[in-house]
């Protein structure tokens, strides 16, 4: 406690060193060693970033701008909630596929966000893009804006066929 405290202030600074309660083994230590595991934080994980196109038949590296955005054209809309993920993954093969059939560009694929941002589908979609019966298909992906579901959604950019 400072020397040239009021009395005021001195009362004051006791009813706050009341209230106080010293670090102990597992508290955080200032420089960190010891932490304690803190239950209701969430921890939000990064967003993928978009992947760069690096082909002219790809879409064009300017597109990335306007995708943060939202302003993206979308042609289909996959939406994977209430589905097992044995059965959003077999959806979501046939619904790609039928995309790049029809010559579309900007599938939305909707996975949900699950609870924080840990669900079974966002989770599972990035190795069911890099599918070897998906890939070829697949010219980038990059998560949603907030006005097309946000971290619960996805934009899949298809090759031209």
């Amino acid at each position: 406690m400072a020397k040239n405290l009021s009395h005021e202030d001195r009362i004051i600074w006791q009813q706050i060193a009341k209230t106080v309660t010293p670090l102990g083994q597992n508290t955080m230590s200032v420089c960190g060693q010891n932490s304690r595991k803190y239950e209701n934080n969430i921890h939000i994980p990064p967003a993928p970033k978009p992947r760069l196109h690096h082909s002219l038949n790809d879409l064009q590296v300017n597109n990335d701008k306007k995708t943060r955005r939202g302003f993206v054209n979308i042609d289909m809309v996959i939406d994977l909630h209430d589905q097992t993920r044995d059965q959003a993954f077999s959806f979501l093969k046939s619904r790609i596929n039928s995309a790049s059939r029809r010559k579309f560009r900007c599938v939305l694929v909707i996975t949900g966000k699950g609870k924080n941002l840990n669900g079974i589908l966002r989770a599972s979609l990035f190795a069911w893009l890099n599918d070897n019966e998906l890939r070829p298909l697949i010219a980038s992906y990059a998560q949603a804006h907030i006005r097309h579901g946000g971290a619960g959604a996805f934009y899949v950019f298809l090759k031209p066929s």
